[in-house]
């Protein structure tokens, strides 16, 4: 059975409409009730995650956190909540892909700040868009043993909030889901600078399988 990241409560109000419909003798709005909600619970669909992590053959890895396509590849960045020297990656998470967020590697949960900024459609370049200012979304950062690595959510103007199911302080394992983008959005993803980057801009991912960088031997 195809499991949905859509709230039960919204499978709760279709089946009272659909049984309020039967009641009053609607019949002709039940195909149109059960369309929009399944197309709805099919688009929110979650993949079931059988990632099974092996910790001597992923050592020192960065996998996707999410499904999309690189939009752009930066290194020598700085930024605030992450520090400086860092690698900034970009990806697009298209409305229509799995929407699921994945911890790219073993950390703990630091901090989760919430933006109020503006947002911008996805595949866009973030720094064209909103310069120095924090665009509409949330930053994740991960402490790997003392070692920040940070994620940043951006909303798309045509998407959704990002729905994350961790609070600081929690511990999460590599491509362990810890929530999704409703309808997707921008995902940037910030690493130190010693990472070996494996991807290349306009690249697609799939989350949890993508290897995005490696520490080097």
């Amino acid at each position: 059975m195809i499991k949905s990241y859509l709230p039960s409560k919204y499978n709760t109000w279709a089946i009272i409409i659909l049984i309020f419909l039967v009641m009053t003798k609607n019949y002709k709005l039940i195909i149109p009730v059960l369309l929009v909600h399944s197309f709805f619970y099919l688009i929110l669909r979650k993949n079931p995650n059988r990632f099974r992590d092996d910790h001597t053959t992923t050592k020192g890895v960065i996998f996707a956190p999410c499904n999309g396509k690189i939009v752009s590849i930066e290194k020598g960045i700085s930024q605030v909540a992450y520090g400086d020297n860092l690698a900034e990656i970009q990806i697009a998470i298209p409305w229509w892909s799995e929407m699921g967020i994945f911890m790219p590697l073993s950390a703990e949960i630091r901090n989760i700040i919430v933006h109020k900024g503006r947002s911008f459609f996805r595949f866009q370049k973030a720094s064209e868009v909103v310069g120095t200012s924090i665009g509409k979304g949330l930053s994740i950062l991960l402490d790997n043993r003392g070692e920040s690595v940070g994620m940043t959510l951006y909303k798309c103007r045509l998407g959704l909030w990002p729905d994350i199911l961790v609070m600081p302080g929690d511990r999460g394992g590599r491509r362990v889901n810890i929530g999704y983008f409703p309808f997707g959005g921008t995902l940037i993803l910030y690493l130190p600078e010693k990472y070996e980057i494996l991807i290349k801009e306009n690249e697609l991912i799939n989350a949890g399988e993508s290897i995005i960088a490696m520490l080097p031997e």
